[in-house]
C-alpha cells in the first residue's frame, strides 16, 4: 500500500513540476524521476524505521521531498552539461563581434541610449513614477496633503475622516502597496541596465584585446622581417670583407718582393 502511495505522490510531483514550468526532461522522464525519488526516499526512511507505517502525513512528506530532490538533481546535472556544451561553442554575441571585427566596425555604444531604446511605455512610466516618488517634490506634496487632511478633519464640525483617521490609514496603505511594486520594477530595470552596460564593456574590452593581439602579431612579423634583413646585410658585409681581404693579399706579397 505504501509503494502505491509513493508512486502516486511521485507522479503528482512530476506533473506539478511539468505544469509549473520547471521542465527537466520529457513528460515521461519527469514522471519517472518523480516516482523514483518518491519510492527511494519512502523506502529508505521506512527501512531505517524513521517513520511509522501508519503515519500517512509523514509518508506523503518524505515521498514528496524525495521526488523534488530527484527532479532538482536531474535539473542541475542537465544544466551543468548544457553549460559545458555551451562553453565549447561560439555564441551569437561572439559571432556578431567577429563580424564587426572582420568589417572593421566600431563596437562602442552608449549603455544609457541602448537601454532606453528598448523600454516600453509602461516601463518608462514606472521609471518616472519611481523617480518622482523618491524626490523632494513628492515629499513636499505628501507632507502638505497630510497636514491639510489632519487640519480639515480636526477643525471642521463634521469631519469626513474623524480621529483615529481610518480613511487616512487606508489611503496611506494603498499608496505604499502601489508604490512598492513600482520601485521594485525600477530596481529590476536598473539591474538589467547594469548587465547591459557590463556586456557592452565586455564587448569593447574583447575587441580591444583582439586588436592588441593582432598588433602583437604584426609587430612580431615586422621584427622577424627586420631580423632577416639584418642577417642578410651582415652576410653581405662579411662576404664583402672576405673579397677585400683576398684582393689585398697579392698586393701585399708584391710589395714585400
Amino acid at each position: 500500500m505504501h509503494i502505491a502511495t509513493w508512486i502516486l505522490i511521485g507522479l503528482l510531483v512530476g506533473g506539478l513540476a511539468r505544469f509549473a514550468g520547471r521542465r527537466t526532461a520529457g513528460p515521461l522522464g519527469e514522471l519517472a524521476l518523480g516516482c523514483l525519488g518518491a519510492v527511494g526516499a519512502g523506502w529508505t526512511f521506512h527501512m531505517l524505521r524513521m517513520i511509522e507505517p501508519e503515519a500517512w502525513l509523514a509518508n506523503i512528506g518524505v515521498s514528496s521531498l524525495g521526488a523534488l530532490t530527484a527532479l532538482a538533481l536531474a535539473r542541475l546535472l542537465l544544466r551543468s552539461a548544457a553549460m559545458q556544451g555551451a562553453a565549447h561553442t561560439v555564441s551569437a554575441f561572439e559571432h556578431q563581434l567577429l563580424a564587426k571585427l572582420s568589417h572593421v566596425q566600431p563596437v562602442a555604444r552608449d549603455a544609457n541610449r541602448a537601454f532606453d531604446e528598448q523600454l516600453t511605455l509602461g516601463q518608462r512610466t514606472a521609471d518616472r513614477l519611481a523617480a518622482f516618488g523618491g524626490s523632494w517634490a513628492f515629499l513636499g506634496i505628501f507632507a502638505a496633503t497630510l497636514l491639510g487632511w489632519l487640519i480639515l478633519n480636526t477643525e471642521r464640525a463634521r469631519p469626513f475622516d474623524p480621529y483615529p483617521f481610518i480613511l487616512l490609514n487606508l489611503v496611506l496603505s494603498c499608496l505604499a502597496a502601489v508604490q512598492a511594486p513600482v520601485i521594485l520594477m525600477a530596481q529590476n530595470r536598473q539591474v538589467v541596465k547594469d548587465r547591459l552596460a557590463a556586456r557592452l564593456d565586455y564587448e569593447v574590452n574583447l575587441k580591444a584585446e583582439l586588436e592588441i593581439l593582432a598588433l602583437h602579431e604584426k609587430l612580431d612579423g615586422l621584427r622577424e622581417k627586420a631580423w632577416g634583413e639584418l642577417l642578410a646585410l651582415q652576410q653581405s658585409q662579411l662576404a664583402l670583407l672576405a673579397r677585400l681581404e683576398e684582393r689585398s693579399r697579392p698586393g701585399a706579397e708584391l710589395h714585400a718582393g
